[in-house]
């Protein structure tokens, strides 16, 4: 009986105890209610901001498990599903830290070294778009790397490089990450390179050919992001969609990917369910591989995601559109444009560049493919760089460089020591 009258006591208790845990989460979640209420998106925008700007450099001092009894990112998982992605491809890869000068950073490259003997000096040189990193190039790297050698990085901010933090002005921004890429250049020995580049790196890639042409071999540019200017609204269209644009000034207020952090452990599932198609693409012993990497990629401090967001207008527009500045890359640079025909990107600017440049210029629609090509149709996308890189459609003459820009040799001291 006194067992029973114990276990009675118990159960009792343990029922309080329940609805004191229950009761004070209630009260929890009525209060911040009543504050975002009163406080409106500010408030919102402070609590995200604490919640998912974070820096992994100093994981003790990390506020996150303040908020949730999980582990927000590792290292560990990002380097095994990067790991997986390119085994599954057959990649070879070479991987490295490449010091570069702002803010003592590092650069995380991978290389895949010609197959066969190097005919070309020249290195293709592989830039991601937003939000993503090298194992991307899963189904290109090796591929591309018959008589080249071919590296890809991370951009800084980015996948597994440094995270430092860049200027909130976004010339002054862009102008960090160009110079960045160009001392990942003189510390890997580059002089010259042909570039190819997706989206957001498209972007970053036209804007280091207008600083750097004389390096550049040939600059091919991905379902390039950031082509063309804001198209205005009508006044028909901003009445019937002017509560679009009431979503938009709020959303603007967030790092694009937030949301993303803020999903912690339910990240990866939050990726495969917005893009189940890449499963298919990037197929490994986990089909998970390409969600848990591109998760992983972002679940860090959002560095680089900032600095992108400083240069973007509501709803995806670049803030400085390139279809203004592109006359400034020397003529010299030959440029090649490849678009998916199924891609959301808007090929016309390219179409617009290429009837005003007298520079060699050339756009190609690749069937099949939507935004992400060289996933979508890889062989089709590999054939076409190679026949770029190989020379086969342009000869040395056309795109020959005078004396006074044949050297892309760097006079100043780095001083660059890998210290971060």
């Amino acid at each position: 009986m006194s067992s029973l009258n114990s276990l009675k006591t118990l159960s009792v208790a343990s029922h309080k105890m329940s609805l004191l845990v229950a009761f004070r989460s209630l009260k929890f979640w009525l209060t911040t209610i009543s504050r975002l209420l009163q406080n409106g998106p500010r408030l919102y925008l402070s609590i995200i901001e604490e919640v998912t700007h974070i820096t992994i450099m100093d994981p003790g001092g990390c506020h996150l498990k303040n908020w949730f009894p999980f582990e927000r990112w590792s290292i560990r998982k990002l380097e095994e599903a990067e790991y997986r992605i390119f085994a599954n491809f057959g990649a070879d890869v070479i991987s490295r830290f490449v010091p570069v000068r702002f803010k003592c950073s590092l650069i995380y490259t991978v290389t895949v070294e010609a197959k066969e003997a190097r005919t070309y000096d020249e290195p293709v040189v592989l830039m991601h778009g937003f939000g993503a990193g090298v194992a991307v190039w899963g189904a290109n790297i090796a591929e591309l790397a018959k008589h080249h050698d071919v590296h890809a990085f991370d951009l800084l901010g980015f996948g597994r490089s440094s995270r430092p933090r860049f200027h909130s002005d976004p010339v002054i921004a862009e102008l960090e990450m160009v110079e960045s890429i160009d001392d990942w250049r003189l510390s890997m020995g580059i002089r010259k390179m042909y570039i190819v580049a997706h989206s957001f790196g498209a972007y970053l890639a036209t804007a280091y050919a207008i600083q750097h042409p004389q390096c550049v071999k040939h600059l091919i540019l991905v379902d390039p992001w950031g082509f063309p200017e804001k198209v205005e609204q009508t006044n028909k269209q901003f009445t019937t969609y002017s509560w679009m644009g009431v979503i938009g000034s709020i959303l603007s207020r967030f790092n694009p990917l937030a949301t993303l952090r803020f999903a912690g452990p339910y990240g990866p599932a939050m990726v495969k369910k917005l893009r189940p198609d890449l499963g298919t693409r990037y197929k490994s012993a986990n089909p998970d591989d390409i969600y848990e990497y591109l998760y992983q990629c972002n679940a860090q401090s959002p560095t680089g995601e900032t600095a992108f967001k400083s240069m973007t207008l509501p709803f995806g527009w670049a803030r400085r559109p390139m279809i203004k500045r592109f006359h400034k890359i020397d003529n010299l640079v030959p440029v090649t444009f490849l678009y998916g025909s199924r891609s959301w990107i808007d090929p016309s600017p390219a179409f617009d560049i290429k009837s005003k440049r007298d520079g060699y210029t050339d756009v190609k629609i690749i069937q099949g493919a939507g935004h992400h090509v060289y996933a979508d149709v890889p062989i089709a996308f590999n054939e076409v760089v190679l026949s770029i890189v190989s020379d086969e459609e342009i000869s040395e003459s056309e795109v020959e460089s005078n004396s006074s820009r044949d050297s892309c040799e760097s006079d100043c001291s780095c001083g660059m020591d890998g210290t971060q």
